[in-house]
């Protein structure tokens, strides 16, 4: 007999449910009291009993700790409990077991396990349990899935899906399929104003086996436009988190973003999975770290900002060549140099009657080759001092230790970083190809590089993180992924789409990365999901995916309005912005090619337009509502409705300028408009 058969049934049992979770949280509101109000007791005795035995202080703050600890984990108990009751779960399996007394098990998939200790028994699985994956991996039929001691099989009777919200069930579906049509399509169609959403409902097989691999040590994730890579990322991180929780905690977690506004947007996803905010930090951040915070530095904004709208030759030279793994091989054989070459030994004479022979210290520097150059002198001075101690039956003095030491570090000529850089260029006779900015300002193109030079000399601290999360993949290039690889040889998932490249000069793809990391396993996502299929359709004819599958979803064709001049064409956006306003969505981006076109258009909206919001390379926070932004900043996001402004020749017309514009359509989920003035852009017709 089918446990819960009718739908009156399951919504009878919902209400149960959420009862049970109601009285389990007003369990534990007993139980925090209990533990505040022990506290505060053994406060009351510390403070009134001056004289307590040593013995007994030791016992009481065991005691306190022990206490506070058991009521933190009440209050996390009592976080999960509370999210529950909006959601409690939204998937069901009857699994029977392969064995002579095997019943039918009904499996409620959520958020969060529920267990009743009233009835001993789980009423609800968290949805990153080994039991759940068949959920997402089985149709009705056999089934499988890993426990902690061996593979369990049997068969899957029954699979059902729920659309439950604010605790009400709006309706239910038998579903054969991993995930039924009808409950995606109605989960796309719904509005981007919660951000990155929780997608656990509606994960697909090809998603669920990138979130559960366990094996992979580096896994590099090709995803289409629209794929959701970025939220299956972080459902995989809160997977790990759940499956390694003995070895694995939030903060042994970093996550490397584009920027702090995208880093704001997908704030909320770990949260809402019932897992702690993970650090997060930039590719220059770590790069300008590495190098002490010596250096100043064009942003990968200003870089490609001026790739965008002055594009010098030389310029772009510059970067291509240090985006190449030519480039990554002569600067190891440089390395090699180096060691060669910019130690000269000299004899040292220590005091008045020892003189340490240059062959000698030649002869440790070499000894020591396993230490990073720069390493070696500390290293060598205790060696050379106590080769000394036996040989001579001495003391050190510790001003003679520091004078050898000393001696011996300007025996090395590459103790400056940036000389030893210029030096390359020379060495490879081709010193044009390395530029200082104004005020002795770096390119960004050469900040990898000077990092990944600094470390092969100095050598690289060690750090506590032991899951690296990369993303927008494609924008960093083979030579900062090495000096990644450097600082961090933990384990890697690293995601982004080529197709979405605002760095073609410097970009890498899957394989390129691989190349870099040595090592790695490529997994792609190919359906979209994001955009209806015609916005996704127009997507292509801009920049052709052959990888690309649209999801079947149907919307509005995206429009495309001509306009006498700039001034009629910004009385249409705001006609554009009326009817948005008048409509159901939740946000709207105004996406313009560069930064300084977006300012502009935001202070001249902002004079007619209310509640208009100016995101730029130097906000920090993700705002609900109407955002005029550039490409670059826009990218990762997702928006209700896209205007995109100024598509015409002279804005668009080159292949980064194509970039741009498919990365700026692929924002949109129900609507995109594209206006011009003057002539139309050569992809519009």
């Amino acid at each position: 007999m089918v446990f819960n058969q009718t739908e009156k049934q399951e919504r009878a049992y919902l209400e149960q449910i959420i009862a049970l979770l109601k009285r389990t949280i007003g369990s534990t509101d007993v139980s925090v009291k209990d533990h505040i109000d022990t506290l505060a007791e053994y406060k009351d005795y510390l403070w009134s009993n001056k004289d307590i035995d040593p013995h007994e202080i030791r016992s009481m703050r065991e005691s306190i700790l022990n206490h506070f600890a058991i009521g933190e984990s009440v209050i996390d108990k009592r976080k999960r409990l509370t999210k529950m009751l909006a959601i409690p779960y939204f998937g069901r399996i009857d699994f029977q077991e392969k064995k002579e007394d095997g019943k039918v098990l009904p499996v409620y998939i959520g958020i969060h396990t529920f267990y009743d200790s009233e009835s001993k028994a789980t009423l609800i699985y968290d949805w990153r349990a080994p039991i759940s994956s068949m959920f997402y991996d089985y149709e009705l039929g056999e089934a499988s899935y890993q426990s902690p001691l061996k593979e369990i099989e049997g068969e899957i009777s029954l699979k059902r899906q729920y659309r439950i919200r604010s605790g009400e069930m709006e309706f239910m579906i038998e579903s054969s399929l991993a995930v039924h049509d009808d409950i995606l399509q109605k989960e796309l169609s719904s509005n981007a104003d919660d951000k990155m959403k929780n997608i656990v409902a509606t994960i697909q097989r090809e998603q669920n086996r990138i979130i559960r691999n366990e094996e992979a040590r580096i896994l590099i994730i090709q995803g289409v436009a629209g794929s959701g890579k970025t939220s299956i990322a972080l459902h995989r991180i809160a997977y790990l988190l759940y499956a390694f929780n003995d070895n694995i905690s939030s903060k042994d977690i970093l996550i490397i973003s584009p920027n702090k506004v995208f880093a704001d947007y997908i704030s909320n996803v770990l949260p809402e999975l019932g897992e702690e905010i993970v650090p997060e930090t930039s590719m220059e951040e770590i790069l300008s770290e590495a190098l002490g915070y010596k250096y100043k530095y064009q942003s990968f904004f200003e870089q490609v900002n001026e790739l965008l709208t002055s594009p010098v030759p030389d310029f772009v030279n510059r970067i291509q060549y240090k985006a190449s793994f030519y480039f990554i091989s002569s600067l190891d054989r440089f390395i090699l140099y180096i060691e060669s070459h910019y130690f000269r030994a000299k004899d040292v004479k220590l005091t008045k009657h020892i003189t340490i022979p240059s062959e000698f210290i030649e002869e440790q520097f070499r000894r020591f080759n396993r230490y990073p150059m720069r390493q070696r002198f500390e290293a060598m001075t205790d060696y050379i001092l106590d080769m000394m101690k036996v040989q001579y039956a001495f003391t050190v003095t510790t001003a003679e230790r520091n004078f050898l030491k000393k001696e011996i570090k300007r025996m090395f000529t590459g103790n400056n970083d940036l000389q030893v850089y210029k030096d390359f260029f020379t060495w490879i006779g081709k010193p044009e190809l390395f530029k200082m900015r104004k005020n002795r300002t770096l390119e960004y193109a050469d900040l990898a590089p000077l990092a990944y030079l600094h470390i092969s000399l100095e050598g690289s601290a060690k750090n506590s993180i032991k899951h690296l999360l990369i993303d927008e993949m494609q924008d960093y290039s083979p030579i900062q992924y090495k000096v990644i690889q450097k600082l961090f040889p933990c384990r890697k998932t690293v995601l982004g789409d080529v197709s979405q490249s605002v760095n073609p000069y410097g970009s890498s793809t899957a394989k390129m990365i691989q190349k870099s990391l040595v090592t790695g396993q490529i997994m792609k996502l190919c359906k979209s999901y994001r955009s209806t299929y015609e916005i996704t359709n127009f997507a292509q004819k801009i920049r052709p995916d052959t990888d690309l599958e649209p999801i079947a979803r149907h919307g509005e064709k995206p429009q495309i309005f001509q306009y006498k001049n700039e001034k009629e064409e910004l009385s249409g956006i705001i006609d554009l912005i009326s009817r948005y306003r008048k409509s159901t969505y939740k946000s709207l981006g105004i996406i313009c090619k560069t930064e300084s076109q977006a300012k502009v258009m935001a202070d001249e909206l902002k004079e007619q337009v209310e509640d208009i919001h100016f995101l730029s390379h130097q906000s920090s926070a993700f705002v609900q509502g109407i955002i005029i932004t550039s490409v670059h900043m826009a990218k990762g996001l997702e928006f209700d409705e896209v205007i995109i402004p100024e598509v015409n020749d002279k804005d668009y017309h080159s292949g980064i300028d194509r970039n741009m514009l498919y990365v700026a359509v692929t924002r949109a989920i129900h609507r995109l408009t594209l206006t011009y003035s003057g002539a139309k852009h050569s992809l519009l017709i």
